[in-house]
């Protein structure tokens, strides 16, 4: 299975930089989801999920925050948001 590559959007990059401002924990998860999503896109623990009715995808960063995004090809998405589970809502 390929990696998957992973473009962000200029909004994604604004809310990124508040979501894991000082915030350790938040930053140290980032990280390894993002990883692991680059590695598996489909492991049991990112909860992937199409979003009903949409292009939009979500993983899963805790239990109330996920990472937003759309499949761009086979093998790369496009971050555009990240927080709060109920931003689904926007998508």
């Amino acid at each position: 299975m390929s990696k998957i590559v992973i473009d962000y959007s200029p909004k994604f990059i604004r809310e990124r930089k508040k979501f894991v401002k000082k915030n350790r924990e938040r930053f140290e998860t980032y990280g390894k989801t993002v990883k692991l999503f680059i590695q598996n896109p489909y492991h049991p623990g990112l909860n992937l999920e199409k979003l009903e009715k949409s292009l939009y995808w979500s993983i899963r960063l805790n239990e109330s925050d996920r990472i937003f995004f759309i499949w761009t090809s086979s093998i790369s998405v496009l971050f555009v948001d990240i927080g709060e589970h109920d931003k689904y809502k926007k998508y």
